[in-house]
């Protein structure tokens, strides 16, 4: 039974039944026949021949391997031809063969593994490294060599690893260089870097194409070129015109990827192309040493000698290694095929069957029966080669990818470093890190001599000297002209954003030609919303002016640091407080008047009571005695009190009542000024939200985006006033809400600080509402953002930027901040009510005055002859008598001295106005040139003489292959037979000619569509219409290059068929170049940041893919992740792609396929995960709506594309078109097909266009005395030994005159105007945007390269200027029914956190820390981070992960590249916003704001012994005491002869000189002066001591209001040239900084807490210390809060912030931006921040008070002095009364009776009274009781 079961096995394997008979069937075959595709006549093509040859003697030579099997491989010359390609491979499969080697090109692998996949053969290219190679598309393709998806990696991450942002990539325009570029562009995107440019050459390229391009590139800013060609000979072209256009130079960086290690290791570099390579940076494929390499290599001289070729000649390659490698791999998987049962037989194909008629004997082609066990032993291989480990991963790429880097220096070659996938860019090779963890963190490469043998590594960048100009655009304001303003009649702009600029430029190292453009009509402020984005769109170069950085334009653009700080604020009229008459009233309340009041009364009253009975003052009548009270109470208010106090008690009483007097008087008087020095100010608006809330017309500047944040915060656009000019402010502001005026403007600060200056009438209402800046904006990515940044920064450094700004920005009025000085002067109103109560008072007194006066006059002149005297004498002479008597002393009360009480108020007004100054400040293209390469036409005689020549032919035979059974074929076959029957119907056309269209269907298979290609040219075909398919176009398009034979494809939309590589290949529909511009548009329009694109993975898949990527980095957008299905894929194969989709971030997801059946799946499946639902975006391209408009859409497939966006060519409505689609239902019942199943796309109008197109250049090609002749192909008459008959193929000797008749076209058809432009695309490209709603497709919009995107007809729009800014679309109905735009993107609920990265810190903790055995987190930016994560309008899960081993604070630069390598989703804390960091991860806006300050030991200047003399100079002193002695002896002169005060002994008339000399300065003179002259000076005198006593009291005041601080240190400029050691935070930016300013490493000490920092300045740098600390400013305000014996020199040296850090273009940046401008807005950040940070001890800001209270110390020398004045006095006192008591009689005898003692005598005697010799009594009180006053 076991031999008939083994029997059956056989048959069933073997395909013994059916049409597959196999045949040739072999157990283990006697030779196992191998082909080998490749190019001869090359560096690879030459070193893999010996190669193969010496690997296949190996084998053979070797029984154990194949155990006596031979192993034979026939080598074929491609010769680089496509064509040849696709014939050796068929010529392979009628001959046995098991396996290819081979093609050497990545462009022959494309079109041939379609036959290896046909005919199920394993091919092993050993040198096609396209990336797009794989296996998905092309399962028999298997590469025995590296992907270049890992050359570009290696490539990329030298780009990064040298910080260059931008490449430009040279390359051939072959499927090789676009791939190769595609695979750069995305490595390039993963790490924040991208190509600027792609400069492709033309397949053939010629010493002038490459001219016009290097010209080109020698104009653009990137100086990093990438050059990636596949012939080694155009790449050598390429370097050797660069050099002689002096491009291989300094500045230059020439990357070559491996063509050019693989040929300079194959022919030794002539002196002439090594000069043209000096500098040059190539890849090589990495093989490690080996043995066996080593014996290889050795053996290699001997068999070049075999071969018979010159040695020196000939060096081994890397390919010829992988080469060596491929054969032992099928060698080895053969024997294994073999060992595991399997048999090499051979069937025929059954598609090839149906083939008839043709004299190609096409079945003599046979399936490789065991092609699929064979292709699995292969991928199973496990040995060690040449090349090393022969070993493929899942996605079969080789394992251990690697790549050397070398550097050509010389004659030789350098290699300075390997990348490989594991370890990153080293210096070490890359096999001795495989046995170690992967640590990609330590990169290095050795040092490069780079072009112009230079070491240093050039920018990357520079600005060539050719005379081209940026256009830089700058706002043409009509208003605040300060900033920038453009001169009338003249180019000159000025204005501070212009000063700065010039300033920042003068900064750069290097020339910048610039031209400033201005933008806008000069009659209202421009918006600079559009400024921005013509920055964006290439219109300008950059912009600059006052330009706020904002977070919607930072989405387009780059800014450079700010240079300018800025934030709305509201500015609102405000009634100002006036003082009113009883304006004095109000430093105290009433009841502090009414207790003061009292409390006169009541000390007056006390005081009384105690010296009544001992002081005669205080005696008298009751009324005198009421009197004295009240005066003396109110009269100590003024110190004015002349009543002596005499008793002790009272005295001690007295004492303490006065000081409470001077207190409450300086109280008041502090008071007072306090009330007039702060502006007293009332409005109703009190800040953004109470205006927000009133419902008021709010203005705004003309171009400002307040107008767009006010929106933002819900305030109604019918509320927003648009005002012009700081006037119209005024005006708007003045008139007020209720008269056609606004109740606010809200403006940025600096506008609203000049406004201020000149309208002083309003104020600003509340704190800055948001947070911003000014920067200068570029292009994103633009090295001159960099640049800039570095220059303003320093500008800031050295103090230039603030001299700028003092220039044309410092307020020399009133400001937003200063105090009105005239309206707070103290007018007479502020005092009237003060004024009249001592008026009345005046009055009243002088009333009774007069009154008692006339009483008097009229009783002493009371006699009878009064009214007869008065009746002969005058009026006059009366009041002579009366005046008399007035000026008579009154002598009724001789004790008492009248008192004269003079009062006297001077009000000195000052008012300052200065002027406010405006200052008046006053490419030529290199043509290119195009040149005709004239080709002869092959054949023209000899074997290729013309056959089937027809001047007017009969008929005209035009072939079309696509597929029928699908959407577009269905509707294509009616629409070419509908246009067929046309042109032949109507005689002017072809005039007689029949044209004869023969159909094909391709059924989607590129191996048949080689095959009826083939078939059509043995049947005289002048033209190919299709094919359909993108990918078959590719595989066509090689045998039509070929034959010459136009080929036309009406559907073949993908972009990277170009006329370069296929010449002889026409689109006749629109490119999805175009498409994707659409898309992009679309994308753009509604602020989408990224995309997620789902295509299949073919030809037409990626290409369009790449163009889609391509349009959205033009537009700073980007795909995020490509998911690729393979094709023929299954519901399962979709369902795992977008399970991995709902996982991801990006919610935009593209559908791009060739398959509408695999389309409508994918969304059936979306559907089902409910994924078409609200939150997500959908967007197809034009296969969905072909197919919508082919077939009507059912229930299920309509529920499954609600809300979905779609794309589809426009074509315009026409009666040409009309006409047509009213025949689209006979045609198709013509057909015999359902009207109702069959609807006409958009490709139907294209094919039918398409016959068209053709017929007309038939016509115009006839017309032009072209014959139709064909010739056969000389490469064909080659084959000999071939079953095929290929030389029935012939060349169409007319075909580049009938594909110019072509490409000339030009008329109206049915899809609109047929013509072609100089890129062979037609013109006027133009798409609808479509949206799915319910059972019907809605047009929401059009796209056009004319106006982009419109609600109007694109065709309506070509009449009119291009308006490009104008951009709308109508209302959307988006998934799940929602109307509002989606996000984009969204966090899935699936459980999946973020993974935050905070430091773990080590010292100030208040900002992050985690607490100790736990998993919590605390700190002001935890807080801030977790307010702002739950002010966003979605949940955010998250975790926080520490960073750092918590003994030293982190280094931050690493936890930034953690976020930027994605081990973090995000980092979160004290991070500082800085250039470095946010060229590698985004930054949200600052939530804290932070600087680089120095920190210094500071020594206070103490308040010494004699203090009190610091006010004054000595020169000063000396005038004051000179002047009070000058002014004394100026009043005794004046009043000597009238005042007896100034009379007497000379003695006494010096003493009393120097007393009055000397009391006026306290005001304490008693001494009257009587004469007017004396009181004339007194007064002048007093008012020049008060003001010196006042200003005393203010210098005093402010030298011990100032703290008094001295410190070698005075700022960072003082601290370099220093040359001390300077501390700076353990993980801080500051040390980097630092070195980039020039100090030296060995300079900088790590300190890692304040108490290190503390330290390190107390030791100082003769101790070990350092003598300053550099930090952020907010670590130093924490700092000086506990240590106050240090404080910041000078001003902060950088300006940043902190931010939140996440990865480039992560949708969460401007959410949580958003999110903290909202925890600003509403005061909680500030709470957070206090709740931290509020300072509890001394700060760098405050005084440090009890280091300035007054001490002792501070007054000794005063004291000292009262002190020695007092000894001094008392001495001379009691020597003078020793004296007195030794001449005076002793009548203590008779007092006491002789008891008392010696001493008790000469107390009596010190308290007698003493008489003066005049006999006036002295007025003071003796001690003995019998001395005292009785009561009166």
């Amino acid at each position: 039974m076991v031999p008939v079961l083994l029997f059956v096995f056989t048959v069933l394997h073997n395909g013994v039944f059916g049409e597959g008979a196999a045949r040739n069937v072999s157990s283990r075959p006697a030779v196992v026949n191998v082909g080998a595709i490749f190019t001869f006549d090359s560096a690879i093509g030459r070193v893999a021949k010996i190669a193969i040859d010496a690997a296949v003697d190996d084998i053979n030579a070797d029984s154990s391997v194949l155990h006596g099997i031979k192993l034979n491989v026939t080598s074929l010359d491609s010769n680089s031809s496509g064509f040849l390609g696709i014939v050796e491979a068929l010529q392979f499969m009628e001959k046995d063969t098991v396996a290819i080697i081979g093609p050497q090109s990545s462009t022959i692998a494309h079109v041939m593994s379609h036959v290896a996949n046909e005919l199920q053969v394993p091919t092993l290219s050993f040198a096609a490294t396209d990336p797009s190679l794989n296996s998905l598309q092309y399962p028999f393709f298997v590469r025995t060599t590296q992907s270049d998806l890992y050359q570009m990696s290696a490539i990329a991450a030298v780009v990064d690893y040298y910080r260059w942002k931008e490449v430009v990539a040279l390359y051939i325009d072959d499927d090789y260089g676009r791939n190769g570029i595609s695979a750069l562009r995305d490595k390039l995107q993963e790490r924040t870097c991208k190509i600027s440019f792609k400069a492709a050459l033309p397949p053939g390229t010629t010493n002038s194409d490459i001219t016009d391009v290097l010209v080109k590139l020698a104009l653009m800013e990137s100086r990093v070129i990438v050059v990636h060609v596949s012939d080694p000979v155009a790449g050598l072209m390429i370097f050797s015109v660069a050099k002689h256009l002096d491009m291989v130079a300094d500045g230059y960086v020439w990357i070559a990827t491996d063509w050019l290690s693989s040929y300079l290791d194959t022919y030794p570099a002539n002196s002439e192309t090594a000069i043209s390579l000096q500098g040059v940076l190539m890849t090589r494929q990495h093989v490690p040493d080996s043995d066996q390499k080593k014996a290889f290599t050795s053996r290699w001289t001997n068999l070049v000698k075999k071969e018979e070729l010159r040695t020196s000649m000939l060096g081994l390659n890397t390919y010829g290694l992988y080469a060596y490698d491929t054969v032992w791999l099928i060698a080895h998987a053969t024997d294994a095929f073999l060992d595991g049962g399997s048999t090499i037989s051979f069937s025929s194909d059954a598609k090839l069957k149906d083939i008839k008629q043709s004299k190609m004997n096409l079945q003599a082609l046979s399936i490789f029966n065991g092609g699929e066990q064979l292709l699995t032993r292969v991928l199973e291989a496990d040995f060690m080669g040449l090349t090393g480990k022969i070993q493929f991963d899942s996605d079969r790429y080789l394992v251990n990818p690697a790549y050397d880097i070398i550097n050509v220096v010389g004659t030789g070659c350098r290699v300075i470093g390997y990348w490989s996938n594991y370890s990153g860019l080293s210096v070490e090779p890359p096999e001795s890190f495989y046995s170690e963890p992967p640590n990609a963190s330590n990169q290095q490469l050795h040092s490069v001599i780079w072009p112009g043998e230079r070491a240093a590594k050039p920018r990357g960048w520079v600005f060539p000297n050719n005379g081209r100009q940026l256009r830089i655009g700058i706002p043409n304001r009509v208003s605040y002209k300060e900033f920038v303003s453009l001169a009338e009649k003249s180019d000159t702009v000025k204005g501070f954003c212009i000063d700065v600029f010039s300033a920042a430029l003068n900064n750069l190292p290097y020339p910048l030609p610039y031209k400033l453009i201005p933008f806008g009509n000069g009659k209202e402020n421009p918006s600079y919303r559009e400024l921005v984005r013509m920055v964006q769109t290439g219109f300008f170069d950059a912009a600059v002016g006052d330009i706020a950085i904002i977070t919607n334009r930072t989405r387009i653009v780059d800014f450079t640091q700010p240079y300018a700080e800025s934030g709305l604020v509201v500015v609102a009229p405000t009634k100002r407080v006036k003082s009113g008459a009883w304006a004095f009233l109000r430093p105290f309340t009433l009841k502090m008047w009414g207790t003061t009041v009292a409390f006169f009364l009541v000390m007056g009253i006390v005081v009384w009571i105690l010296e009544h009975r001992v002081n005669k003052d205080f005696r008298g009548s009751p009324r005198n005695q009421v009197v004295t009270v009240v005066w003396f109470s109110f009269s100590t208010m003024f110190f004015a009190h002349r009543e002596e106090v005499v008793s002790v008690l009272g005295r001690l009483v007295l004492v303490v009542w006065l000081f409470v007097v001077l207190i409450v008087n300086s109280s008041y008087t502090a008071s007072l000024t306090s009330i007039l020095t702060v502006q007293q100010l009332s409005s109703p608006i009190t800040g953004i939200e109470s205006l927000i809330s009133s419902g008021e017309p709010i203005g705004f500047q003309v171009g400002s985006f307040a107008r767009n944040y006010l929106i933002d915060l819900g305030v109604q656009k019918s509320r927003l006033i648009e005002l012009g000019s700081p006037e119209a402010y005024a005006a708007a502001l003045d008139k007020g809400s209720a008269n056609g005026g606004v109740a606010a403007v809200v403006d940025e600060r600096p506008y609203v600080d000049l406004f201020l200056s000149k309208y002083c009438k309003f104020s600003i209402r509340g704190n800055e509402f948001t947070k911003s800046s000014w920067g200068f904006a570029f292009p994103r990515d633009s090295p001159l953002a960099d640049d800039f940044s570095t220059a303003i920064l320093t500008l800031a450094e050295s103090g230039e930027l603030q001299r700028i700004h003092d220039k044309w920005l410092t307020n020399t009025g009133c400001s937003s901040q200063s105090t009105d000085i005239s309206s707070n002067q103290l007018d007479l109103n502020s005092f009237w009510g003060l004024f009249l109560i001592c008026a009345i008072a005046s009055v009243l007194a002088l009333s009774i005055y007069f009154l008692r006066i006339l009483h008097t006059f009229s009783q002493q002149n009371h006699q009878p002859d009064v009214s007869t005297y008065a009746e002969g004498n005058s009026r006059s002479g009366s009041m002579q008598r009366f005046l008399s008597f007035l000026d008579q002393k009154d002598e009724s009360k001789p004790g008492e001295k009248p008192t004269q009480v003079s009062s006297g108020n001077s009000t000195v007004f000052t008012r300052a106005f200065v002027r406010l100054y405006s200052l008046s400040l006053g490419g030529a293209m290199f043509p290119v040139l195009l040149f005709v390469i004239a080709v002869l036409n092959h054949g023209a005689f000899g074997d290729g003489f013309g056959r089937n020549v027809s001047s007017r032919p009969a008929v005209v035979n035009v072939g079309a292959i696509f597929t029928f059974d699908s959407a577009i074929g269905r509707v294509a076959k009616i629409a070419i037979d509908a246009a067929v029957a046309d042109i032949n119907a109507d005689s002017s056309v072809l005039r007689g000619i029949k044209l004869n269209v023969t159909l094909s269907d391709s059924n989607s298979n590129g191996f048949l569509g080689i095959v009826e290609a083939l078939q059509f040219m043995e049947k005289d075909t002048v033209a190919i219409i299709g094919p359909q398919s993108s990918t078959i176009a590719h595989v066509l398009s090689h045998v039509a290059n070929e034959l010459q034979v136009p080929t036309l494809s009406f559907a073949a939309t993908d972009p990277s068929l170009a006329s370069l590589q296929y010449p002889f290949f026409v689109r006749t529909t629109q490119s999805d170049l175009y498409q994707m511009s659409a898309i992009a548009a679309v994308v753009d329009y509604y602020h989408w940041k990224e995309v997620v694109a789902l295509y299949i993975d073919d030809d037409y898949g990626r290409n369009g893919v790449s163009a889609l990527g391509d349009k959205l980095q033009e537009r700073t957008y980007k795909i995020s992740f490509k998911a690729a299905l393979p094709p023929g894929m299954t519901r399962s194969d979709i369902t795992d792609v977008l399970v991995k989709l709902a996982l991801m971030e990006s919610r935009v997801i593209v559908v791009h396929v060739s398959d509408p059946v695999a389309g409508l799946m994918i969304f059936s499946v979306a559907k089902h995960l409910d994924m078409v639902a609200d939150g997500y975006v959908w967007i197809a391209t034009d296969w969905l709506s072909s197919y919508l408009d082919t077939y009507p859409a059912n229930s299920e497939t309509t529920i499954s594309l609600q809300g979905v966006l779609m794309t589809r060519q426009h074509v315009p409505d026409s009666d040409q078109k009309k006409a047509f689609t009213s025949r689209w239902t006979n045609l198709v019942k013509k057909e015999g097909m359902d009207t109702s199943m069959l609807g006409l796309n958009t490709y139907g109008l294209y094919a039918y266009d398409t016959v068209w197109v053709i017929a007309y250049a038939v016509n115009a090609f006839l017309d032009g005395g072209g014959t139709i002749s064909f010739s056969s192909d000389p490469k064909l008459n080659g084959m000999q030994g071939s079953k095929m008959n290929l030389q029935t193929l012939s060349l169409f000797n007319g075909g580049k005159q009938l594909l110019k008749r072509v490409l000339e076209a030009n008329f109206t058809a049915l899809t609109g105007k047929i013509q072609f432009d100089s890129d062979r695309y037609l013109v006027h490209p133009a798409y609808d945007i479509i949206n799915v709603v319910g059972t019907a497709r809605r047009v929401i919009g059009y796209w056009s390269n004319y106006s982009e995107l419109s609600v109007e007809t694109p065709e309506s729009l070509y009449s009119r200027p291009p308006n490009a800014s104008n951009q709308q679309l109508h209302n959307v109905i988006w998934p799940g029914g929602a109307a509002a735009i989606p996000r984009g993107w969204v966090f899935a609920n699936n459980g999946r956190q973020l993974r935050i990265g905070i430091p773990n810190r080590a010292s100030y903790k208040e900002f992050v820390s985690v607490v100790n055995g736990t998993d919590t987190v605390k700190g002001f930016c935890i807080d801030v981070f977790a307010a702002a994560a739950n002010n966003l309008p979605y949940a955010l899960t998250y975790k926080f992960i520490p960073f750092g081993n918590g003994k030293a604070n982190p280094s931050y630069r690493e936890l930034v590249r953690m976020v930027q390598t994605g081990f973090f989703d995000a980092a979160v804390g004290d991070i500082a916003i800085v250039t470095d960091r946010t060229r590698t991860v985004d930054f949200t806006q600052p939530y804290a704001e932070s600087g680089l300050v120095v920190v210094a030991p500071t020594k206070r200047t103490q308040s010494g012994a004699w203090a009190f003399l610091r006010p004054f100079t000595l020169k000063m002193w000396g005038g004051t005491v000179a002047f009070l002695l000058l002014m004394g002896m100026v009043i005794w002169i004046l009043e000597h002869k009238v005042n007896k005060d100034f009379r007497g002994t000379p003695k006494k008339q010096v003493a009393t000189v120097l007393w009055f000399s000397f009391s006026t300065m306290f005001f304490a003179h008693r001494e009257e002066v009587v004469s007017i002259l004396g009181r004339l000076v007194l007064i002048m005198w007093l008012f020049v001591v008060l003001i010196v006593n006042s200003s005393y009291t203010a210098s005093l005041t402010s030298i011990l209001t100032v703290q008094q601080l001295s410190s070698p240190i005075t700022g960072i400029d003082s601290l370099i040239s220093s040359g001390e050691p300077i501390g700076f935070q353990v993980g801080s930016f500051a040390e980097k900084y630092l070195i980039d300013l020039g100090v030296r490493k060995s300079r900088l000490i790590e300190l890692g807490s304040p108490e290190a920092y503390a330290a390190a300045l107390e030791k100082g740098p003769a101790n070990g210390g350092v003598a300053a600390v550099v930090d952020e400013r907010p670590y130093i305000d924490l700092f000086l809060s506990k240590y106050c014996k240090f404080s910041v020199r000078g001003n902060e040296f950088t300006k940043s912030g902190w931010g939140f850090v996440f990865p480039r273009d992560s949708p969460l940046t401007v959410d949580f931006s958003t999110a903290i401008l909202t925890l600003a807005e509403s005061g909680e950040l500030q709470r957070i921040h206090d709740k931290w940070l509020k300072n509890s001890g001394c700060s760098s800001q405050s005084t440090d008070i009890s280091s300035d209270q007054l001490d002792l110390n501070c007054f000794w020398g005063l004291f000292l002095i009262c002190a020695i004045a007092s000894v001094l006095a008392l001495s001379l006192y009691f020597i003078r009364i020793f004296i007195q008591q030794k001449h005076q009689p002793d009548v203590s005898a008779d007092v006491d009776g002789g008891s008392r003692s010696c001493i008790w005598r000469c107390l009596l005697f010190l308290d007698k009274k003493e008489q003066s010799k005049s006999g006036k009594m002295p007025t003071e009180r003796t001690l003995s009781s019998s001395s005292v006053v009785g009561p009166a």
